[in-house]
Formats: structure tokens, C-alpha cells, sequence
């Protein structure tokens, strides 16, 4: 289906020499984009004078039980939301750049925990999205992890200057940490039917072992969790709890994720009607999944994979962090974040 790819998200990253599977989060990345029409969060794609916000989802690999520690480390960001030129082949290309945008450029260095999360800006008219034929707008920028963006760079790059990709410079937040970059275009499909808006999928349960996820990473992991040392996290929950954390070596554990009734969407494009497929992303900083991705297609509403711990963990636990990203193609986004203590083989 030619409409099922109408939100692109391109992360320029550095190629790995060991070939690890694409769920492995070996480095900073980022994976998502959610834009929400404001007002109406389940709403996912805006229509001409509306405003809209941005979030983005950073992950990085567990950080190791140093001081201080944070995943992924200090973020800082600078993104331009703008008026796509009309092409045909090759990537978008900024026209027209939009204004004010809230939350756009940059973050407080002194504020370790800031994300790039409600990023706001107001879709143009309907007249200037005509005069160049616009169905979309654009949001083109870099998220920067122990640095911040080198704005020169950054407007050289979008204007096609130049193909140089270290968009951000020092000094680095966390001293003796690497400063990493990534670039994102995200493009936003406009409305076609306002009538029939295209809704986010909305996640209703993810389960382990066919059994709710334990505490105490049933909520989502903090950033300033080390990558080891979780053991002591698991004090205090009862036998069945904690015996719900895999030991190294165990076989694999199911995920299951589930969608409501109402996140495979009917549309209509030339007359025919169509059905939405949910793409599900697994994604996780320690073990192995059987595969990247999977596919909620209707009727069903859940899908399940495995994912399998690692031989063997440190006496005090190795945690993992997992990241399930749910795409309907239209411009739908979901992700929900849990985490698992890996304990040693044997431990009680």
C-alpha cells in the first residue's frame, strides 16, 4: 500500500563492524517520532492552521554503574519545522520554514533529564500549503547526546551545503563520555479526511510470560538507572515478583502486546477501502529477540515475539532495557518502555 510509509523517519547512523541485529541497542539512537494535534492527542495527523506537538524517543545502551549515569546521556536538540519544496525523487527538501516553534532548539545543559518531548509549532494555512502543493510538512533537525548542535552546521546541512554529519560540537556535558549526533527528517502527512481522522494506535497491555509485567520496570526504566547493580531494585517484592526477572541462561520469555478494538483504522484512498497494519519494533539493550519486527494485521490485536537473556550476569544483576515502537503507517505512533532485571543463574 503506497500510503503506509507517508511518515518517514531516517536515523543517520554509523554502520556496525559486528553486524548485531537491528533490536540490539548497541549506541545512541533515535527511534520514533510522535506528533499529536494539540487539543486532540489521539489525533495524529493535522490539518491546515492547526498546532501541533512533537515528541521524539532516544534510547541508548544502559549506562555502566559510574558516576554520574544516565541513559541515554544529557540530551540537547534543535529541530526546524518548514514547508516541503514539490519532488519527485530523493529525500524532502525544506521551503518555507515555520514560526515560532516552542521547545525547537535546544534544552537547559543544566537539566540532565530533559527530552525532546512537546516540540510545538502551527501547521500553515491552507493558501501557503497550496502555493506549493504541500500534502505535508517537514521536521528536520539533530539530537545530541553529550554535546549540542552546531547550528552553523545544522543550516549548512539542511540547505544542502554540505554532507558533513558531526553536527554536534563540544564540550561535552559528562567529561570522558563520547558526544554523539543523530539527524532526523520526519515528515508529516496532512489530514485527508477530517471528517475520518487518522487516530494514534493506542497500546492496551504488554505481557511477560503471559502474565503482566513485574515491578519494579512495569512504568519504565528511569535515565539515571546503571546498566548493573538492579538487584537491590527487587528488594522488597514478593517470591512470585521477583522470580518473574529471568536468571542468565533461561529460555526464552514472551512479549505480547496488544492494541485496542479502535487502532486498526478503515480508510478509503481512490475509492477503495483498506484496513491499517500496525508495525511493532522490538528493540532492547541486552539479549537477543527472535526478530525485529511484527505486524498486527486485522482481525487480530496483538502479536507476540520472543526474546531470549543472555549466558550469564553479574552477581547483583544486569538490567535490560526494552523499547516496543508501534507504527500504523499513516502517521500513528505508540511506544511504551519496561524493563527486566537479569539475575545470575541460580540466584534466588
Amino acid at each position: 500500500m503506497k500510503y503506509l510509509c507517508l511518515l518517514l523517519l531516517f536515523v543517520v547512523a554509523a554502520c556496525s563492524d559486528n553486524f548485531a541485529p537491528a533490536s540490539a541497542v548497541t549506541d545512541f539512537r533515535v527511534v520514533a517520532a510522535k506528533v499529536e494535534v494539540v487539543g486532540e492527542p489521539e489525533r495524529a495527523n493535522p490539518s491546515a492552521d492547526e498546532p501541533v506537538e512533537v515528541s521524539l524517543l532516544a534510547i541508548d545502551r544502559g549506562a555502566p554503574p559510574t558516576q554520574p549515569s544516565l541513559t541515554p546521556w544529557p540530551l540537547q536538540w534543535a529541530f526546524v519545522p518548514c514547508v516541503p519544496l514539490p519532488v519527485t525523487i530523493g529525500p524532502p527538501i525544506c521551503s518555507v520554514p515555520i514560526e515560532p516553534c516552542e521547545g525547537c532548539v535546544a534544552a537547559p545543559p543544566d537539566d540532565p533529564l530533559a527530552e525532546p518531548e512537546m516540540m510545538r509549532f502551527q501547521v500553515p494555512s491552507q493558501s501557503e500549503l497550496d502555493q506549493v502543493g504541500a500534502t505535508s510538512v517537514l521536521f528536520q533537525g539533530v539530537v545530541c547526546s553529550n554535546g549540542r548542535p552546531s547550528e552553523d552546521a545544522l543550516l549548512r546541512f539542511l540547505r544542502g551545503e554540505t554532507e558533513d554529519l558531526a553536527l554536534c560540537e563540544g564540550p561535552p556535558t559528562v567529561v570522558d563520555q563520547a558526544i554523539e549526533g543523530r539527524f532526523l527528517t520526519v515528515q508529516i502527512p496532512l489530514e485527508r479526511n477530517p471528517a475520518d481522522p487518522n487516530l494514534q494506535p493506542e497500546i492496551l497491555s504488554l505481557l511477560l510470560n503471559g502474565a503482566q509485567w513485574p515491578p519494579p520496570y512495569d512504568q519504565g526504566v528511569p535515565r539515571n538507572s546503571p546498566g548493573s547493580g538492579c538487584a537491590a531494585a527487587l528488594e522488597g517484592l514478593t517470591p512470585e515478583q521477583r522470580a518473574a526477572h529471568p536468571r542468565a541462561g533461561d529460555m526464552s520469555s514472551s512479549i505480547d502486546v496488544s492494541v485496542t478494538q479502535q487502532s486498526l483504522q478503515t480508510y478509503t484512498v481512490d475509492g477503495v477501502q483498506l484496513t491499517e497494519e500496525i508495525q511493532v519494533s522490538w528493540l532492547a539493550d541486552g539479549g537477543n529477540f527472535e526478530s525485529t519486527f511484527s505486524f498486527i494485521t486485522d482481525p487480530a490485536r496483538s502479536v507476540l515475539t520472543q526474546w531470549e537473556p543472555f549466558e550469564s550476569a553479574p552477581e547483583q544483576g544486569q538490567l535490560v532495557r526494552f523499547n516496543i515502537v508501534l507504527r500504523d503507517g499513516r502517521g500513528g505512533t505508540a511506544w511504551v518502555e519496561r524493563g527486566l532485571c537479569v539475575l545470575p543463574a541460580g540466584a534466588e
